[in-house]
């Protein structure tokens, strides 16, 4: 086994990419393991796994290639990135199949990994699903990460989440896209606020949105610290997951300058727990 051997799923991403510049900054004798979908090399990686999507059965196949390029199985952290789901809509109508295709990517595997492989430590991604800008758009994926929170609190010492601000990436684009398109069609009144909000804005839709995310942050949040707010970048996905790997808390977040552990799930409303 190579010393400090780390398995990242999900490394071409803008999370995937930050953690593996963290753990080579953290220690640069690391050997990083990632997988990607594509038959595209991961930049920064030592070596990628190809064609290896977020489904049931991952985590054999991912031992199955392991075993043929001769590698132990064992791995100081699992960091798992992927995060795909129907979103444009409230949480709150999330659908029973919404949910089960949504935790099929965003959950499932990662607990088929921590079996398979036996890995000390797993770290997962998650946002703050329960403001109320996110309540009202964020789908299935916002019963996905209050799932990935509760896994966490189960069992602390192996299980750390990342927490982090919105910032612009690939899938933040694609939410914007999607809830543009619902808005257009909604009678929802929170998403109709939203629609009228961004129709007096002047901005084009990506541009509206994330200063709407921001805004909403910045209300939650700043009146707990003294720096002021500022939005999340990618470099600061590095930066929790640098806490995390120390942390013994379930939870670090990091919200543009500023860092915190949450040692108690966030105050969702009660509906969650139907889910």
């Amino acid at each position: 086994m190579r010393q400090n051997q780390y398995l990242v799923i999900g490394g071409s991403g803008e999370a995937g990419q930050s953690a593996i510049l963290c753990l080579k900054e953290k220690d640069p004798s690391a050997y990083i393991i990632t997988s990607t979908t594509t038959n595209e090399p991961v930049s920064n990686a030592d070596l990628t796994l190809f064609g290896k999507t977020a489904e049931p059965g991952l985590a054999v196949k991912i031992r199955s290639d392991l075993k043929n390029h001769n590698i132990s199985p064992n791995f100081q952290a699992i960091i798992y990135t992927p995060a795909l789901g129907e979103v444009g809509f409230p949480i709150a109508e999330s659908t029973p199949q919404q949910i089960k295709d949504t935790l099929a990517i965003c959950l499932d595997p990662i607990l088929e990994l921590e079996e398979t492989l036996k890995t000390e430590l797993t770290v997962a991604y998650s946002a703050f699903y329960w403001l109320s800008h996110t309540l009202s758009f964020y789908g299935s994926m916002g019963i996905a990460k209050y799932k990935a929170d509760l896994w966490a609190f189960e069992n602390p010492k192996r299980r750390r989440i990342v927490r982090a601000g919105t910032f612009f990436s690939k899938s933040v684009r694609g939410i914007s896209i999607v809830l543009q398109r619902t808005m257009k069609k909604t009678n929802n009144p929170d998403l109709l606020t939203l629609k009228s909000r961004y129709e007096n804005s002047g901005q084009k839709f990506m541009d509206f949105f994330l200063s709407y995310a921001w805004e909403h942050e910045k209300a939650a949040f700043q009146s707990q610290f003294d720096t002021a707010y500022r939005p999340t970048e990618r470099k600061d996905l590095s930066r929790g997951l640098s806490f995390a790997l120390e942390s013994k808390a379930p939870i670090v977040t990091v919200l543009g300058d500023w860092t915190f552990e949450e040692n108690e799930l966030p105050q969702v409303p009660n509906w969650f727990g139907q889910f």
